[in-house]
């Protein structure tokens, strides 16, 4: 498996535990860890009957180092690692629970930044009104990579490959994470799996997708890990806690 340290900037370990994959050494810390298992998944599935592995991903929230507590906090934005496993849920390729991110406070929306630190994977990004979708994205990448969520996109992470897809994700602190649109939806306007990508009948209205290479959408701005750009130059990262500013690197 990979380095975990070297590639977050956070000494974590890898064990490779189905229920708990990483845990924090020495100086690291881990605000929250979610293990998100097939049961609660299974509103976001084609198939919701679906068998596979009991946690298909986990995330880790707020990960830190200990010595840095003060300024981490301060800074207002979090660093997440998600971790998903590979493999089918029936037709599907492994995925995320689909989402958007608004302010905690109003229903302002909110980017993310992803940094691909190992792995093949499939970015399903959409945009809309409920049950009709006015732009829908999928953007390949690998580790990398990185891929800016814009505000207002709900957004689906897919496990392309047979190695985990591990993920690295900055976005502002307070914020609200809204899952029922695609839950009434059994996930995004398409579902992706070996036999290919197929339309989800569920919406009223789909537009033609638009495939893309991360590579070609934004320039890599640095193999530096996500967490220690953050921490040394917080200021790039201002369009993350602004939708008004602007992404600095396309």
């Amino acid at each position: 498996m990979f380095d975990l340290t070297t590639h977050l900037g956070v000494p974590l370990s890898w064990t490779g535990h189905q229920e708990n994959p990483v845990y924090p050494l020495i100086d690291g810390a881990i605000d929250h860890h979610v293990a998100r298992s097939l049961e609660e998944l299974r509103p976001f599935l084609e198939d919701p009957d679906a068998s596979g592995p009991p946690y298909v991903y986990h995330v880790y929230e707020g990960i830190h180092l200990k010595s840095e507590e003060t300024r981490y906090r301060a800074q207002g934005i979090s660093v997440d690692l998600t971790i998903i496993w590979p493999g089918v849920l029936r037709d599907e390729w492994t995925k995320t629970a689909g989402h958007k991110h608004s302010a905690a406070d109003n229903d302002e929306w909110r980017a993310e930044v992803i940094q691909v630190i190992n792995g093949q994977g499939l970015f399903v990004l959409q945009s809309g009104n409920r049950d009709r979708i006015d732009d829908l994205v999928v953007i390949s990448a690998e580790a990398g990579d990185w891929v800016v969520i814009p505000p207002g996109f709900g957004h689906v992470s897919v496990n392309v490959g047979e190695d985990v897809l591990a993920i690295v994700c900055a976005h502002a602190q307070d914020i609200y994470l809204e899952y029922e649109e695609m839950a009434r939806h059994r996930g995004a306007g398409v579902w992706i799996g070996p036999e290919g990508m197929r339309e989800n009948p569920s919406y009223l209205r789909i537009p033609p997708v638009k495939r893309l290479a991360a590579r070609d959408v934004m320039a890599r701005p640095s193999q530096q890990p996500l967490y220690r750009m953050v921490g040394m130059n917080a200021s790039q990262f201002e369009f993350l806690q602004d939708p008004r500013r602007p992404v600095p690197w396309r």
